[in-house]
């Protein structure tokens, strides 16, 4: 009887303090672990997203945030299959690995993000087991590719242009001359008293026509033969406004206005000006030419602290947006292909020299169209300073910030 009392009895206050201690402890253990599991993922630069059993999402990481252009909070409990309404390959991914129970990858995904853009990835699903080997949810890694893919197009680029700039060199070369010889006895036959008026019509036509041959010969061996930039410190603004005002004709003629966007605290850039000139010329006749029936060219720049396409080094960003008929994706891809044009009489030149200067200068060059609203180039140089420059031109952005009422 005197054992079931003892039994009976309630805890004395010394247990229960100890007992409350174990609790705290084990809690603090808990948020410990929680805490560490936390920054773990955290850390990783590849994107993790745990989806439970249920198809909702228990976790996401901050690089599967950047990744998807979304929060963690938005995505907390939410069905996986609803945050990527335009991408069912890695919803299909996440279902046939908890259907079979094994990994299952794919390595050349594509993911659209929050802001419509697209990015290669390679995403690789794994089921979650507990040790009864129950599955507990599914564990999708993914690792962008964009900048690998960028790479290799770039290499696979630069070979098919060393072949066609040793070709295109050569046939230059061999043109150059037959064109000089048309030209002068075109020349030579207007210049003989007596070579008939009516005639001279049509050797206007040979001598008009050699020198665009001439024009194309000379972009060819620009092409082919570059001479690689004599860089220095010079404006962005100041180029890009002579630019608008020597085209001053025809932006009028076809009835655009332009809206200029700048950064005014934009630094200088280390660049080479008149190859520079020559980019932003050609992108500008490009944004004219798209816009026959009038409208508006946006010439914007900014500053970008850190872009990962020009190595993290700190970049002026320079966009020309016209508002003309756009070009569907399968355009946007050969773009700047040697030779591909859209145009009647266009050499499929112009975008190829634009894509070798912004590479040789360091930059990264993008195209991005949406069809019947227009298209947007943007360029990305370096700057002349980089360091130094990164702190003023912050201080003078907070500067400016506060002012503001």
């Amino acid at each position: 009887m005197a054992g079931r009392a003892e039994k009976g009895e309630k805890p004395s206050a010394s247990e229960l303090k100890g007992l409350r201690r174990r609790c705290e402890e084990l809690s603090a253990s808990i948020e410990s672990m929680r805490a560490y599991y936390e920054d773990l993922l955290g850390s990783l630069q590849d994107g993790i997203i745990i989806v439970e059993p249920d198809g909702h999402i228990r976790s996401i990481n901050q690089a599967a945030e950047e990744l998807t252009g979304l929060s963690a909070q938005t995505l907390h409990g939410r069905p996986f299959e609803q945050i990527l309404p335009n991408d069912r390959s890695l919803p299909e991914l996440v279902r046939k690995t908890m259907e079979s129970g094994r990994p299952h990858a794919d390595f050349d995904a594509r993911l659209t993000r929050q802001d419509g853009s697209q990015v290669v990835i390679s995403a690789v699903a794994s089921l979650i087991s507990d040790g009864m080997g129950q599955a507990r949810g599914t564990v999708l890694a993914l690792r962008d590719q964009t900048g690998i893919r960028e790479l290799e197009e770039r290499l696979q680029r630069s070979d098919r242009l060393a072949a066609l700039g040793t070709v295109a060199a050569g046939v230059a070369h061999e043109i150059r001359n037959p064109l000089a010889g048309l030209r002068g006895a075109a020349q030579l036959l207007e210049g003989d008293r007596d070579f008939p008026p009516a005639l001279r019509e049509y050797t206007s036509v040979i001598v008009k026509e050699v020198d665009r041959l001439g024009a194309i010969v000379e972009q060819l061996l620009s092409f082919a033969t570059p001479r690689g930039p004599v860089l220095r410190s010079c404006n962005l603004h100041e180029i890009l406004d002579s630019l608008l005002f020597l085209e001053r004709a025809p932006l009028g003629a076809a009835d655009i206005t332009v809206q200029r966007q700048y950064d005014p605290q934009l630094p200088e850039i280390l660049a080479d000006p008149s190859e520079i000139r020559q980019l932003f010329l050609n992108l500008i006749r490009n944004g004219i030419e798209a816009m026959p029936d009038g409208g508006e060219l946006i010439v914007r720049t900014r500053y970008e602290r850190s872009a990962k396409r020009c190595g993290g080094r700190s970049v002026a960003v320079a966009e020309i947006v016209d508002q003309g008929s756009g070009f569907d994706p399968e355009i946007e891809r050969h773009l700047f292909t040697p030779f591909f044009t859209t145009k009647e009489r266009g050499t499929g030149l112009g975008l190829a020299i634009c894509l070798r200067i912004v590479e040789d200068h360091g930059g990264a060059m993008e195209a991005t169209s949406s069809p019947g609203r227009g298209s947007r180039f943007r360029v990305l140089l370096p700057l002349a300073k980089q360091s130094e420059t990164v702190s003023s031109h912050d201080e003078s952005h907070r500067t400016m910030q506060g002012a503001r009422p």
